[in-house]
């Protein structure tokens, strides 16, 4: 500490000055506040730290030893405060956010409620290309190239020739007083449109035709579908949980603003992005490991690569769910090939620390279908609610395996 700081300060201390106080404060705010505001791009926030900080002087200054350098204590302490704060208000803005998000979700429901009855009649009311051209974009997902080479047009007329008919929808939909944005439309056709029929009935159909027959029961076929839809509303909660364990956790953006959330209980652990091409089998020796094994099984829909990424408690709740009813393996694998279709990458954005043999890990997704829409689009939400993700992960000797949402019900 300079000698006067030190006087200063020894004033202070000694005489309760509020001139020497005063002093000081006026030698050293500047440094503060600066330091503040690099920290939290916000002036009214960095004058709130500035505060703080001489508020923790005034109050320590009696426990400074005399050989301390106040720049360097001040230059700490706002540091330290700082922090405190972004993370706060961090927490704060994730917690408006997801209020947000959850009734933007709720509102897009009623949306696809409202348009569900009316879209075939919207369908059948477009010409034969523009039909071609929908049912191809967003019934089968299929990206603008393969749409432009089943209609025999480039990629750029492809965009040309789905952006219209998207709108045309729209302006259906307008007519019968229903008011949706072209790129929410958009959104709301591809994550809904299309259902998973119940498991086994092609296999039931196939087996029908090939044996000549006309069909089976009425009653029977009813029965059957029932079943299968139970079954398959099983099967679907078991591999979303195993390998997608999608959930309102946070919401962000793949982007170079995105910044993930820190808190004291966390390690903070950021990982680079990841982009599709670079999915690869990496084993299951550290968690960031396990995390990229686990997006290439996805990718690929194997199976049994897929019991070997879980934990011996999930595996068997896997094995469980595909004995249920025939073709369970199938529909695990299609579901969880039908949503990876869509990423893009991936980046790690925390380890959280559960115990020395258990970590949560959160990891965003880069999904496709964001890139159409943005966040004044109320599908937008729908889908980046999907695209943070927290997955359990337990130490079994040397191997990390996935064990579950970390939400999800122990036995």
């Amino acid at each position: 500490m300079t000698a006067n700081d030190f006087d200063l300060l020894r004033q202070f201390t000694r005489d309760h000055s509020q001139d020497a106080f005063t002093a000081l404060v006026k030698r050293h705010v500047n440094l503060v506040y600066s330091a503040a505001l690099r920290q939290v791009r916000s002036p009214q926030l960095a004058e709130e730290i500035t505060q703080s900080v001489f508020a923790d002087l005034a109050r320590d200054a009696g426990k400074l030893k005399p050989d301390t350098i106040l720049t360097a204590w001040l230059y700490a302490v706002a540091r330290r405060t700082a922090i405190d704060v972004i993370r706060k208000e961090s927490r704060r803005q994730l917690r408006e956010q997801i209020a947000v998000e959850m009734n933007n979700m709720n509102a897009t429901a009623n949306e696809w409620t409202q348009i569900e009855p009316l879209l075939d009649d919207a369908m059948a009311a477009l010409d034969e290309t523009d039909r071609s051209a929908i049912l191809l974009r967003y019934f089968e997902n299929k990206n603008l190239r393969e749409v432009g080479e089943s209609l025999k047009i480039s990629d750029d007329a492809a965009q040309k020739r789905v952006s219209r008919a998207v709108e045309r929808l729209r302006e259906f939909f307008s007519k019968q007083k229903i008011t949706i944005g072209a790129s929410g439309l958009a959104v709301l056709i591809s994550a809904s449109a299309v259902q998973a029929a119940p498991v086994g009935l092609a296999s039931a159909i196939s087996a029908a035709a090939l044996a000549g027959t006309a069909a089976t029961s009425t009653a029977t076929i009813t029965t059957k579908i029932i079943i299968m839809t139970m079954l398959k509303k099983t099967l679907v909660a078991a591999s979303c949980i195993a390998l997608a364990g999608t959930g309102i956790y946070g919401v962000f953006h793949l982007t170079k603003n995105h910044a993930s959330i820190a808190n004291s209980e966390s390690s903070n652990s950021t990982g680079d992005y990841v982009p599709r091409e670079h999915f690869a089998f990496a084993g299951y020796a550290t968690p960031e490991s396990t995390i990229k094994s686990l997006f290439w099984i996805q990718s690929k829909g194997d199976f049994k690569a897929t019991l070997e990424s879980a934990s011996p408690r999930f595996r068997a709740i896997l094995e469980q769910a595909v004995k249920a009813a025939p073709n369970g393996e199938g529909m695990i694998v299609n579901a969880i090939v039908a949503e990876s279709k869509n990423y893009l990458g991936y980046r790690i954005t925390d380890m959280k620390n559960i115990s020395d043999d258990k970590i949560v890990a959160s990891v965003l997704v880069d999904d496709a279908r964001l890139k159409q829409i943005g966040p004044g689009d109320k599908g937008y939400y729908a889908l980046i609610a999907k695209s943070q993700k927290k997955w359990q992960l337990i130490r079994i000797n040397s191997e990390w395996k996935y064990d579950g949402a970390p939400d999800s019900p122990r036995q």
